[in-house]
């Protein structure tokens, strides 16, 4: 790891811990099925993380929206480890929340025809609480930082070491230090306190010593249900080309004639009062269009622009920028920056991050894009794509050892403290 200046040291604290996926399966209340019989579930996820695909169902033999249900969570009940909540009715629709047995990042249910065949739009999926590993958030600048990590050694020196010194590796252990400049997470402000807390009371605290982390997300796919994405009325295919050569890109294709889009969610309080830059590539499917919205702020409080590759901007209405002259061949990078702070409507509890193929409310003909390699970062101006997934650190649980004050000049106070690592230190690349 490469560290180019002071500001690049950051101290990260873990803001929420890992969450199992929740999904909504709604099924159409009247007859749901052109013939019944089995139906068939793909990404199907056990509590170990192990994904199936073609699960059948047991045969559905009343052909109600209630009937259908009922075998599809069975299967995922009892067989893969999923829990449900209670049936419910919302509008033609008959829905159950159902949890993955598994914390962090799943694909997507498909649910498809077996030896039942569907009627069209019978059934829909819709990712209610996306699955994600433990949030570190930055939450201080810092003056100085260092990482190190050792073993005891136990002596096994015999007579037979003929007058030399024999060791083998006793306990191991790591050890975490720093001192805090300036708090830069009101939600999570640190000055000290936190610190003294967890030392009086003997917690153990998680701690990781890393490069700089940029991008918010953690993982480097689009996929729906991956960090917080969804889809409303767009198909995905995942797995296909990116910018760098990988293949971590999604093909969007719109199902409906308007309002059909991939968009990712995060919470308000992760970024009210923060500075903020969302940035991805897009490129041409079968229409060299898309717009882009993002909700719960006012418009004016951003700027679009186009970093590389072909396209221009123009605003929208009230709340849109349409992107027209995407490349079918190179990607373009799209930078929204805003000027000042977030500041998220009064009442909200998340902003939500839209990309529609075409324009957001002309869909006719199933336009399709290209979308990949999302970023989030907390700066006023963009900076290059960082993989969430080639981040080095170490990490560990970790009690707090010491806390120390200085005073400074002009009321100034530096905040050190320091961290002895009380179980397995990994180094994640």
């Amino acid at each position: 790891m490469a560290i180019t200046n002071a500001s690049d040291l950051l101290v990260y604290a873990k803001t929420s811990g890992a969450v199992m996926q929740v999904t909504r399966i709604s099924v159409k209340t009247s007859t749901p099925l052109i013939s019944t019989g089995t139906l068939r579930i793909n990404n199907v996820t056990n509590a170990s993380g192990e994904v199936s695909d073609n699960v059948a169902t047991a045969s559905i033999s009343t052909n109600t929206g209630s009937g259908a249900l009922t075998k599809i969570k069975d299967k995922l009940v009892s067989s893969y480890g999923y829990t449900t909540g209670s049936e419910q009715t919302s509008g033609d629709y008959t829905y159950r929340d159902l949890t993955n047995g598994a914390t962090g990042l799943v694909p997507t249910l498909e649910i498809i025809n077996g030896t039942g065949t569907l009627e069209e739009d019978a059934i829909i999926i819709e990712i209610r609480t996306p699955g994600s590993s433990a949030v570190f958030d930055p939450v201080a600048f810092s003056t100085q930082a260092s990482f190190s990590s050792s073993v005891d050694l136990r002596d096994v020196t015999t007579k037979d070491s003929e007058g030399y010194s024999e060791s083998i590796a006793g306990l191991k252990s790591f050890e975490i230090s720093t001192e805090l400049l300036q708090t830069v997470n009101p939600d999570h402000p640190l000055d000290g306190t936190d610190f003294f807390h967890e030392l009086s009371e003997r917690d153990e605290v998680n701690v990781a010593f890393s490069d700089r982390i940029r991008n918010i997300l953690t993982n480097n796919t689009v996929a729906a249900g991956q960090d917080g994405f969804t889809l409303t009325s767009a198909s995905e295919t995942t797995g296909t080309g990116d910018p760098f050569g990988g293949s971590t890109a999604s093909f969007i294709t719109a199902s409906a004639t308007s309002n059909s889009r991939l968009q990712c969610n995060l919470s308000a309080s992760r970024l009210e009062d923060k500075k903020l830059t969302w940035s991805f590539y897009v490129k041409t499917g079968s229409i060299n269009i898309a717009t882009i919205q993002i909700t719960n702020v006012d418009r004016d409080d951003y700027t679009a622009r186009v970093i590389s590759g072909d396209g221009s901007l123009e605003t929208l209405g009230s709340e849109y920028y349409k992107i027209t002259g995407l490349s079918g061949s190179t990607y373009t990078r799209i930078a929204v920056e805003f000027k000042n702070p977030i500041n998220v409507d009064s009442g909200e509890d998340a902003v939500e991050f839209r990309i529609y193929p075409g324009v957001y409310n002309s869909q006719a003909g199933s336009p399709s894009i290209y979308i990949s390699s999302w970023q989030f970062e907390q700066n006023k101006s963009v900076t290059d794509y960082q993989d969430p997934k080639t981040i080095t650190h170490y990490q560990g649980n970790a009690l707090v050892t010491s806390v120390n004050y200085d005073a400074g000049v002009e009321d100034n106070l530096t905040c050190s403290a320091t961290f002895t690592g009380t179980g397995i230190n990994t180094l994640n690349t």
